[in-house]
């Protein structure tokens, strides 16, 4: 008698199957973006004064930081007290139609931030707010 070999005509398909890992990975991208802080981290270090009804409020683009010393950053950049005004009109385009937040150390000179408010205002930059922690 002969011996009739037999081939399947289907081979069995040996792999791992990725649906369920680019499932996993989906959610593990979505899960950081949901819990991951978009906000922008100030490097300056200022105590900020206390307000009872401080308001959560949204990122925004530019913060403009006073420190202890009267010095004052943009967006952690150190900027020339002697010439905001200036500097306010040559940005007033960029900072316009953003929300401008003031962040002041509660020793900073309040004649250094009336100063500022009064270079903002000058240069046309009139959405600006100030900071404050609601700790004391």
């Amino acid at each position: 008698m002969r011996k009739v070999k037999l081939i399947p005509r289907h081979s069995p398909k040996s792999g791992i199957d990725l649906t369920a890992l680019i499932d996993l990975v989906f959610l593990l991208v979505v899960f950081f973006m949901v819990t991951s802080s978009m906000g922008k981290v100030s490097s300056i270090n200022v105590t900020l004064p206390y307000a009872k009804n401080s308001g959560e409020s949204d990122s925004s683009v530019s913060v403009l930081t006073v420190d202890s010393q009267n010095r004052v950053y943009l967006n952690d950049m150190l900027l020339d007290s002697d010439n905001l005004d200036e500097f306010f009109v040559k940005e007033a385009e960029k900072l316009k139609n953003d929300t401008l937040f003031i962040r002041g150390d509660k020793s900073a000179d309040y004649g250094v931030i009336v100063r500022i408010m009064d270079s903002l205002s000058s240069a046309g930059i009139n959405r600006f707010t100030f900071s404050t922690s609601t700790q004391k």
